[in-house]
């Protein structure tokens, strides 16, 4: 909203600035305000700058590796257990009656 007045709309402006600081500033109050969330985001970035990519590569192919080969024993386990439940009817089958 401009005014006839250069130094009015200035400080309009500014105030509606502070007024949206202070808004934004009031809404991260429960993690201390702006600036405490600003000093806790330089502190995660920092710790996870110290983890290395590599690193985080390689450990996720390490997890990936033994899901899949646990995933490949639980596959042959249960194809025992399959092959067992067969094997035991078609036991049961062929036997002969009792008496």
């Amino acid at each position: 909203m401009q005014t006839t007045n250069g130094s009015e709309s200035i400080r309009d402006l500014v105030q509606r600035l502070l007024t949206a600081y202070e808004d934004l500033d009031r809404r991260f109050g429960q993690a201390g305000g702006l600036g405490a969330l600003l000093e806790l985001y330089d502190r995660v970035r920092g710790e996870l700058d110290r983890v290395e990519d590599d690193e985080l590569a390689q450990m996720t192919a390490g997890l990936k590796s033994l899901v899949e080969a646990l995933l490949r024993m639980d596959f042959e386990l249960r194809t025992i257990q399959e092959l067992k439940r067969v094997l035991a009817a078609a036991r049961a089958a062929v036997a002969p009656a009792p008496g």
